[in-house]
Formats: structure tokens, sequence, C-alpha cells
């Protein structure tokens, strides 16, 4: 796979710089994983201990730094230079108490790093999460259909669709981010609903939230535009461009969600208060209660987060959409603005700047798709070839 790298001297890193490769092997150095983001200058100097000079991935490293320094050297070229964080960097690294807060943040997000480490198999676990695509799409869509007929939907299969599509992803997230990238071009409430909920639950199962609230939280993300089915066609086919009394109509959608599902009388307070506050924002620009940071609890802010996500990268317009790469550079800049920072770059590292059914261009020019992610080497993916290097359809 092409990587737009470049070698600098280790003196010349900064922190939030992605390192892909060393001057010498990885296997003799203390590192779990090939590649890392810096995230202070203990991480440069115990570098400079170890070599001389390093790779950078640049795609990664735009996403924390401004690097158009960068952009003007040659990727053989030796010199040094000084890249300073992004002019909209929130975190201060003189300020100690910053510092400690944005420490605890990130140990109450990583409560258990090695809660989900057993992989089933890609191609095992894509029969079923197939097989289960197709359930649940059926279930969501019958769900709204019910919706609008101002009838009750049936419960217990939802919720047993969902514990299903949470077993799958525990088991190998990669099958059913294949999944949501094929069906990515279907851009109705319940297809929506769905991609959102694998996002979700991918994203739980990276910051190791227990089985019952990865569980919770499906339920929560899946359900939580059922209240759309009660609005006009047009207000949802514009929503982006709405103003004054329809804004405000379509807006109405959360507290039509919510007593829908509090009238039903079957779902807990956090599913129901997830979809509450799913569109609320950490700078308090979100609706309906004008939230702020923590006073949004963190099932809430996920579900967010997925669906901002899903709705930049699968635009009505399709050539709105953003690419993965793009969608991810574009969440970046919302850090500590709509959306909290720590949760941003854990979700861009649950996701990864590749995604499962991404296509891309390798050294050869062959041209292919990501299978399944590599935890212990990010940027060596599993692949299947597609084209060949003249762009022909290849024969396996």
């Amino acid at each position: 796979m092409t990587v737009n790298s470049k070698q600098i001297d280790v003196r010349s890193l900064t922190p939030g710089m992605y390192v892909s490769k060393l001057d010498v092997p990885w296997i003799k150095t203390s590192y779990p994983i090939e590649g890392f983001y810096i995230q202070d200058q203990k991480d440069i100097q115990k570098l400079v201990s170890l070599c001389k000079f390093v790779y950078i991935d640049v795609d990664l490293t735009k996403l924390r730094v401004d690097i158009s320094q960068l952009e003007t050297i040659s990727s053989g070229s030796k010199t040094k230079f000084s890249i300073q964080p992004s002019s909209d960097e929130h975190v201060t690294h003189s300020n100690t108490t910053d510092d400690h807060e944005q420490t605890q943040k990130r140990k109450q997000l990583r409560r258990n790093k090695t809660l989900y480490i057993e992989r089933t198999p890609f191609e095992k676990e894509f029969k079923t999460a197939n097989k289960l695509y197709e359930t649940i799409t059926k279930s969501a869509e019958e769900v709204l259909k019910q919706i609008a007929a101002d009838n009750n939907f049936e419960i217990k299969q939802v919720k047993a669709t969902a514990s299903a599509m949470v077993d799958s992803i525990i088991r190998n997230p990669d099958a059913f981010l294949w999944l949501s990238r094929l069906k990515a071009k279907d851009t109705h409430t319940h297809n929506r609903s769905i991609r959102a909920t694998i996002w979700a639950i991918a994203f739980g199962r990276h910051l190791s939230l227990p089985k019952n609230e990865l569980t919770e939280l499906s339920i929560a993300v899946l359900l939580a535009n059922i209240g759309k089915a009660h609005l006009p066609r047009q207000l949802l086919e514009n929503s982006d461009e709405l103003q004054g009394a329809e804004r405000s109509i379509y807006r109405k959608h959360i507290s039509i969600s919510v007593s829908l599902l509090k009238k039903m009388s079957l779902f807990s307070r956090r599913t129901i208060e997830t979809v509450a506050a799913h569109c609320e924002r950490y700078d308090g620009s979100g609706y309906p209660r004008k939230l702020r940071q923590d006073k949004i609890f963190l099932p809430a802010q996920i579900a967010g987060i997925v669906y901002y996500y899903e709705k930049i990268t699968n635009q009505r317009n399709s050539d709105h959409s953003l690419d993965a790469t793009k969608a991810m550079a574009h969440l970046y800049q919302l850090r500590n603005t709509k959306f909290q920072a720590e949760l941003i770059e854990e979700f861009i590292q649950s996701i990864g700047i590749y995604p499962a059914g991404s296509l891309i261009e390798l050294n050869s020019k062959e041209i292919a798709v990501i299978v399944e992610q590599n935890e212990h080497h990010r940027l060596m993916p599993k692949v299947m070839i597609l084209r060949d290097a003249q762009k022909k359809r290849s024969i396996y």
C-alpha cells in the first residue's frame, strides 16, 4: 500500500507526529506495535537514544500537527526543521493542571486495554456478519414502518439483533466495518442508523466497554432517530439547510424519539438518555438542551460522533461525501469544540485512517480493498487485489 512517508532527524520530531518506521528493527526495541503517535518529550528522548532518523507517516501526522514545512522537503532529505502544533491545538504542555486533566480523561476512556484481544478470522466472521446485516436491515426498516403507522415495534427482536451485532464485532470488528462500506450508498434513515451502530460498537470495543454497555449503546444508536419517522420527508432531505420554524420542527425528532421509547417502558434510563443527548455538542452548540462537556455522558458523546461521521461520509449528494482520511482530518479539527478531544483521537484510532472496505492503490499500482486491520502494524492491513497494475480486473 502506498504510504506517504518522510525521513527526518529524530531531533526534529514534535509531539503529534506519527512514527511509521525506525532506522533500527522494531524487534530490537520495546515498542509493542510498529507505528505510534509521539505524545510528549519523553517519547522523543527515547527515540533519540535509539535512532538517528525515523520516518513519519504524513497523512496520519497531518491530523495532529501543521506540517506545511515538511511538504516542501523530499522524502530522502535529512534537513532539520521544526514543526509546531496546529494553531487550534487546545492542549498547553506547559500547564501541568491541563496535562493532568487530559491524562485523567484518557484513563477513564481506556479502562481495560486487554478486554477484547482474541479475534475470529475475518473469513469466518464475515459469513456470520453478512447474514446478520440482512436481518438487522429488515428489522430496522420494519421498526420505522411501525413507528410511522403509530404502532409499537417488536422490542425483543431489536434487542436480540443488537446483541448479536455486539457479539460479532467483539469477535472481529472488520467484518461489519467492511459491510458498512459496501452499504454506504444507501442514505435512508434505517441504513444510516445501522452503519452508525456499527461504528459505535467498534468504537466501544476499542474503549473496552463491557459487553452489557456495548449492547445498551447499540440499541440506543440504532433507535436514536426513530422520531424522524414522524417528520415530513422534505425536512429530512433538506435538514442541513433548514432555518427558523422548519429547523425547530426538525429538531423535535429528539423529543419524539424519547417519548416513543418511554411509552414502551422497556428501555433503560441509559438508553433513553443516550437518545436524548446524542445531538448535544461538547461546546454547547447542540440541541435540544445545549448541554456542555461532561454534562453529556459518554454513550451520548459516542453516539454523537458516530452519527456525525456517518453523515459526512455518506451525504445524500455523494459528491459532497468525504473519504475516510478527509473525514478523520475534519473530525480532528472539531476536537474540544463539537466533540471531546480525547474521544475524537480514540475514535480515529478505533476506525483507522484506512478502515476495512476502503479502496487503496498499492506500491505495485494494483487497486485493492482493505479487508482487515493489522493491530500490530497499522500501516500493513490485509488487502484483497481488485485490479492489476494495468487497472484490469483481477482473476483472484
